[in-house]
């Protein structure tokens, strides 16, 4: 029996456990101080709050199942997977708890501050996936470097055309 180590945890659940703890608190403390400063609700019309609200949701769960479609358990850490979403983001999951999911907490709170929590959340996860990232340079190599330098950590990298001015 395989003994369980962090390096077997982080192999297998990545960041994800601890960032989404944290991006939970901070959800959570953006909407307190909302209601605490007593600050104004996002107005919108109701049909508009609806087609946000099921737009970011569906987001969130196909990016989600799309994600494991392409990298289910089975793969984590065996193969390198650059198809699907991971065409366009290193760490799509992580992306849509960062993008829609606080989307749908900005709408379900009509809470502005919330809107604003996107920065820190993702300057925590940055932070956060530094180790992962280092564990598949590790084991992908160069593979993998190349994959960083052609794709986005969380939103797809905006190439330059090099022919464009030729």
């Amino acid at each position: 029996m395989r003994r369980w180590t962090i390096l077997s945890y982080r192999t297998f659940f990545g960041s994800g456990p601890t960032g989404l703890a944290v991006t939970f608190s901070v959800w959570i403390v953006a909407v307190g101080i909302s209601q605490f400063l007593s600050l104004p609700s996002i107005v919108m019309p109701e049909g508009m709050w609806w087609f946000l609200f099921v737009l970011f949701v569906i987001d969130f769960f196909v990016t989600i199942a799309w994600s494991l479609k392409h990298l289910p358990f089975s793969k984590r850490g065996k193969e390198l997977v650059t198809t699907g979403p991971y065409t366009w983001s290193r760490h799509p999951l992580y992306s849509a708890f960062i993008w829609s999911g606080t989307g749908i907490v900005v709408l379900l709170s009509r809470s502005w501050t919330v809107l604003f929590s996107a920065l820190p959340i993702s300057i925590f996860w940055a932070w956060h996936i530094t180790g992962e990232e280092e564990l598949l340079l590790k084991r992908f190599g160069n593979d993998y470097r190349k994959y960083m330098e052609n794709t986005g950590q969380f939103f797809p990298k905006l190439k330059r055309d090099e022919n464009r001015n030729k």
